[in-house]
């Protein structure tokens, strides 16, 4: 499919009305004409929907497709909200529409992983996975994880800092823990203690969760 944004918004939208929502029983064309407006000669031409006796369907390049941009769509409402903690409002929902049409394949993937292949979004809605979660479920890979789920002796890279409180934030950036640093950690009980720029640090479980870890490496 060319890229197009008004293609790509209206593949979601039938996706979410074709695949996850068939209770609703409305498939006509004279619905998805009038009450969403959707741009049906371009998807048919495309080769993303069929219409027989009024009824539209998706056909398989366009269920794909269709899955491919949700699937964009709802990483982005997950690195809004986990990673830039914006609000579960019209501000997240902007942004990441913005994003969505951006992100292509490589990054996509990188993003997933950076994630931890999450499988809903922040509605709770389901993200359909890509080949990256496939892989990672086959080689049980949880590529990010807070510092609570370490295991003593374990290292890793810090990812993020995932708090919007500024004064937890600024007591972990004087510990150094700051994305890129190397990692380990220590002990767990009583305390979570860990090792960063060859300073040994003690919080407890409110904090250490906080750190989120890209486990392997150091």
């Amino acid at each position: 499919m060319k890229n197009n944004e008004q293609l790509e918004e209206a593949l979601e939208k039938l996706w979410i009305y074709l695949e996850e929502k068939p209770q609703l029983g409305n498939t006509s064309e004279q619905f998805f004409r009038r009450e969403l407006q959707l741009p049906l000669e371009r998807l048919v031409q495309e080769g993303l929907i069929r219409v027989t006796d009024g009824t539209l369907c998706l056909t398989p390049a366009g269920k794909t497709e269709a899955a491919l941009a949700i699937r964009r769509h709802r990483l982005s409402e997950r690195l809004f909200h986990d990673i830039i903690e914006t609000d579960q409002g019209d501000d997240m929902e902007a942004a990441a529409c913005q994003v969505e049409h951006i992100v292509k394949k490589g990054i996509e993937e990188k993003i997933c992983r950076l994630l931890g292949h999450p499988e809903t979004c922040p509605h709770g809605k389901p993200i359909p996975p890509g080949d990256c979660c496939r892989k990672a479920r086959e080689s049980k890979e949880k590529f990010v994880a807070p510092l609570t789920s370490l295991k003593p002796g374990e290292c890793g890279t810090i990812a993020y800092i995932k708090t919007g409180d500024s004064k937890k934030l600024q007591k972990l950036m004087v510990m150094g823990v700051l994305p890129g640093n190397n990692i380990e950690l220590n002990a767990s009980f009583p305390s979570f203690v860990f090792s960063v720029d060859y300073s040994q640090y003690a919080v407890d479980a409110d904090m250490a969760v906080a750190i989120i870890v890209k486990r392997g490496g150091a």
